[in-house]
């Protein structure tokens, strides 16, 4: 499995939307965690599309998460970013190999296995 930089980037930043009790600058939030302001832009915008942040306009505006940090997980974040697949690419476009395929099973379980863990990992256990 490969995660994207911006699939790491997006964890880091919502650990730095979790840690704040209030809304969060986008700036304050890109700074601490390294990141370039226009690069966390776009990842922001995945996120707020995944429900999971929400934004504050205006002076003090900023993000903030959409629900706790313990109902929010890795899994739901690298799917926002499209660093994970709901399947293994070979069952969703339905290889015609598949039923021949002596790596499918090993693939699927493998594939399962990451899921239940990145669903197991909330926010709140990286904080």
């Amino acid at each position: 499995m490969k995660i994207s930089a911006a699939g790491r980037y997006a964890v880091r930043l919502m650990v730095s939307f979790a840690k704040a009790k209030n809304i969060v600058p986008l700036k304050e939030a890109a700074t601490e965690q390294r990141i370039s302001i226009k690069y966390a832009e776009q990842i922001i915008r995945k996120l707020i599309k995944a429900n999971l942040l929400v934004s504050e306009r205006g002076q003090d505006g900023g993000y903030k998460l959409k629900k706790d940090a313990e109902k929010i997980t890795v899994y739901e974040i690298l799917l926002a970013t499209q660093d994970i697949q709901k399947d293994i690419k070979c069952v969703q476009e339905k290889c015609p190999n598949l039923k021949s395929c002596v790596g499918v099973d090993v693939f699927v379980t493998l594939n399962n296995k990451i899921n239940e863990y990145l669903k197991s990992v909330t926010l709140k256990t990286l904080l």
